[in-house]
């Protein structure tokens, strides 16, 4: 063991230059939130159900309300589980081939998922003032669309630094 009791080799919270560990607490913390927002709005759903076949008649707008929060879900958890390396890869041909030409391909692919998540990351931030400008609504709540675009563009930048650090890292995950 070395002196901080980890183990020579070991890529843990410890081991980490504080950036590194401030981003990934943020990712987790992130995640957190957008699973309590799932759960939220999941509950929504059931108390929907529930209203709907004791009472007749359904919550208004449930399904605005669990579209909305399960984009801002989804996005919110992006950045740990892109941290994490737990996107789906497919790689049935790139196990085959050697060790360097695999770690080449896995830089190239870090870059350019930087570039997507960057891209996307300002064509969001564009659409969500779009919708600030046009002032649009949700047919059945009228809850103003844009707002929903500030948690999403943040994951999204949060990704984008991961990206970005996961390309400096060699595009090794966060373990």
């Amino acid at each position: 063991m070395s002196e901080g009791g980890s183990r020579t080799g070991d890529t843990g919270a410890a081991a980490r230059p504080g950036p590194e560990r401030a981003l990934e607490r943020v990712c987790i913390w992130l995640a957190i939130a957008g699973g309590t927002v799932m759960l939220v709005f999941t509950a929504a759903s059931v108390v929907s159900i529930i209203s709907r076949s004791v009472f007749g008649s359904p919550l208004v707008g449930d399904f605005e309300l669990t579209e909305r929060g399960t984009a801002i879900a989804v996005f919110a958890m992006l950045p740990y589980c892109h941290l994490r390396g737990g996107n789906v890869v497919v790689d049935m041909f790139i196990g085959m081939l050697p060790a360097n030409i695999r770690q080449s391909l896995a830089m190239v692919g870090e870059i350019l998922f930087t570039v997507v998540a960057a891209l996307m990351t300002w064509r969001l931030t564009l659409g969500g003032i779009n919708q600030f400008q046009f002032n649009d609504m949700s047919m059945m709540l009228h809850i103003p669309t844009w707002w929903m675009f500030v948690p999403i563009v943040f994951s999204m930048a949060l990704l984008t630094l991961v990206c970005l650090a996961r390309t400096l890292r060699g595009g090794k995950e966060f373990r």
